[in-house]
């Protein structure tokens, strides 16, 4: 199965995430997302896109590579925060 994730990278997350910390809630559900596919590979393909006033489609990650450790889910997340500002 193919699956297409679509996350907010608009700047209006990183102003007002100081009122309801809603990118920070992004973030949080972003790495859910990938902690949940590590391992099922072979049965879940699944891709990350960034939506944004200035992108209509980030690429955050790519069917058929996911990220591989906690090192590349950062750099995942650090590129969403820096669409976001």
């Amino acid at each position: 199965k193919r699956l297409r994730f679509v996350m907010d990278c608009s700047g209006s997350m990183y102003r007002f995430n100081g009122y309801d910390e809603r990118l920070n809630r992004c973030l949080e559900a972003t790495v859910l997302i990938m902690e949940s596919f590590e391992g099922m590979e072979n049965r879940f393909d699944y891709s990350i896109v960034g939506h944004s006033g200035d992108s209509a489609a980030i690429p955050l990650v790519n069917f058929g590579r996911p990220p591989a450790n906690e090192k590349e889910r950062m750099r995942i997340l650090q590129t969403m925060v820096a669409h976001a500002q």
